[in-house]
């Protein structure tokens, strides 16, 4: 707990998840982890594909169960709530996740979209909102912006797309999967900056799932680094990351050798 007191927004206690694989093999893909996440603040997880970063995200967003731990949002364990609870409970974390393609119904229009996000039926003022929305991200629609479907936006409109909806229900957490995952370098530096001046405006937490170790270095306030399914190292990115611990937290520091070269 910060030194002002204040409790965690999301709070994961010794949570564990397990699979059953197509061979029939128990993979156990989070092992006992501990993880708060307070208001306003970042959170990145970082670790090799298969770490159990983004089940843990999910394990987060109460999208999947836990086989043993407890998960509290503003204190109250998701156990403890009755469905209509969990679901209203749901709407205060949303994800954001790493291809935004798959994330958005091909056959419904960026209206349509919008409403759903909204809980709205269409109409005039579900798109002054919804302009309203997709502009604080910058998407400034055209006349027929809103009749549009996903595959008639390039990639980085559908990525703010997905943060539009996301915004739509106030959230106080955002879970975002690898958002940045097969971006350009433009597109990259536009999305980050758009979630950091949410953020700011919002007063939104992140938990950043990514494999970059760089990105949490240029986003994060903490970072949490998982291996195997555990949390091998967390803290202030400032230590963890000039200062790793962890022999695999060094590792991955090494694996981006241009962390510390200026850039061009």
């Amino acid at each position: 707990m910060p030194a002002d007191g204040k409790k965690p927004l999301v709070e994961l206690r010794n949570v564990s998840k397990s699979f059953r694989s197509a061979a029939g093999e128990t993979v156990h893909a989070v092992r006992g982890v501990s993880l708060a996440v307070h208001g306003g603040e970042t959170v990145a997880l970082v670790g090799e594909s298969g770490s159990g970063k983004s089940t843990l995200g999910r394990i987060a967003l109460g999208l999947i169960e836990p086989d043993a731990g407890d998960v509290l949002l503003d204190g109250r364990s998701f156990a403890s709530l009755s469905s209509r609870a969990f679901r209203k409970a749901r709407t205060a974390m949303q994800p954001i996740f790493q291809d935004a393609t798959a994330s958005l119904n091909p056959r419904r229009t960026v209206r349509q979209l919008m409403a759903q996000a909204l809980r709205r039926h269409e109409g005039s003022n579900v798109d002054v909102q919804a302009a309203a929305i997709l502009a604080s991200v910058g998407l400034r629609p055209g006349a027929d912006y809103l009749d549009r479907l996903p595959h008639e936006l390039s990639g980085g409109q559908r990525q703010r797309l997905a943060i539009a909806r996301a915004l739509a229900v106030e959230p106080a957490l955002i879970v975002a999967d690898e958002p940045l995952s097969g971006a350009d370098v433009s597109i990259r530096g536009q999305v980050l900056n758009l979630l950091l001046d949410i953020q700011q405006a919002r007063g939104i937490a992140y938990v950043m799932i990514t494999h970059d170790i760089s990105i949490a270095r240029a986003f994060a306030d903490r970072v949490a680094v998982m291996l195997r399914g555990e949390i091998v190292e967390s803290g202030p990115v400032g230590d963890v990351l000039v200062d790793p611990r962890h022999e695999y937290t060094r590792r991955l520091l090494a694996a981006v050798p241009e962390l510390d070269r200026p850039v061009p």
